[in-house]
């Protein structure tokens, strides 16, 4: 079997060259703190992070509920209200005005992993955000998309039985929904094909791309899926030439880019390379390799530009980054 360092070496060896030609990366700047497993929006013209894993102490997590804003053109990240208490792996989504953070993981008193059902949303000039009607089911590391004007949910981890609060009491779901914002209602849609967590997403032509990931039991996952709001259906696109999980993804309207990610087996480790998919010619390569590997970044597309924020430099919860860097793409 050809190890992930041996792949990775293949990869980049197939694209590396021209992408020295179309691609550079720039520092940009950095998080106030060291963060990860963060879901970054864009947001009043402005980059927002909400919550996320920091540096903790061996066997226990860190867990924050900083949010943090960096306005176009600003030099420094500014403090927005933070979020009811720490919470990691919550879907954090804007949607005109407003912005919402949708289920993720608390602390409690059964453990670090206690997976929420919470809907919370920040309005402009807000001191504080605001409880809603909780989701139909608890819910964590899942991907978002607004669709015509709908904030839609899909995969992630649920409850497994009752209990609630440890990494291993949770299951992969296929749910898929979208949240009407005036009442409060989610409606059930075709469930995703492929059940997973740690997967990474974008919209394309009102088209939403669902990307990678892992399951709890079976590992990372190279599966390409989309799903087209017009038909109300899933097709599966070429896969990644490679599975990842805790990856991250953005896109302008020609291509997709992938971020990062780690893995388990063989001692494990993290992916450095980019790739990117051509949305006519449904094909991957690999384009370029990031100054740092890491996981459990963040990703958005800004300015004509990718911002690549945060992650860890090592599997797990060791050796997170507040690094910030633009992946320029001339």
């Amino acid at each position: 079997m050809v190890s992930h360092v041996v792949k990775a070496a293949l990869l980049l060896s197939a694209g590396v060259t021209q992408a020295a030609e179309l691609y550079r990366w720039q520092s940009a700047p950095t998080l106030p703190a060291p963060v990860q497993e963060i879901y970054p929006v864009l947001w009043q013209n402005s980059l927002v992070v909400a919550g996320g894993i920091t540096e903790g102490t061996a066997g226990k997590l860190s867990v924050s509920a900083e949010v943090y804003q960096l306005q176009s053109g600003a030099d420094q990240w500014a403090n927005l209200p933070h979020l009811p208490e720490p919470r990691h792996h919550a879907m954090l989504v804007a949607d005109n005005e407003l912005l919402w953070t949708f289920g993720g993981f608390v602390e409690s008193d059964d453990g670090q992993w206690t997976n929420t059902d919470s809907v919370l949303v920040l309005k402009p000039e807000s001191d504080q955000w605001e409880r809603r009607n909780p989701l139909p089911v608890k819910l964590s590391e899942t991907v978002s998309a607004v669709l015509n004007g709908k904030i839609h949910l899909a995969t992630g981890r649920t409850l497994k039985k009752d209990e609630n609060g440890k990494w291993t009491d949770h299951i992969d779901t296929d749910w898929h929904a979208y949240f009407d914002q005036e009442s409060g209602v989610w409606k059930r849609l075709a469930p995703v094909p492929t059940a997973r967590n740690s997967a990474c997403s974008v919209v394309v032509n009102n088209n939403w791309h669902v990307i990678g990931g892992r399951t709890v039991n079976g590992g990372n996952l190279a599966v390409h899926e989309v799903y087209n709001d017009k038909t109300k259906r899933w097709t599966a696109l070429t896969a990644m030439p490679e599975a990842r999980g805790g990856l991250a993804c953005a896109a302008d309207e020609n291509y997709i880019y992938v971020f990062g990610g780690e893995y388990f087996d063989n001692g494990g480790g993290l992916y450095p390379d980019v790739l990117r998919y051509e949305i006519k010619r449904d094909k991957w390569k690999v384009v370029s390799s990031m100054p740092q590997a890491t996981h459990g970044l963040g990703t958005i597309f800004w300015n004509d530009e990718v911002w690549v924020m945060g992650g860890a430099a090592q599997p797990g919860a060791r050796k997170t980054k507040p690094a910030v860097f633009r992946f320029i793409i001339d």
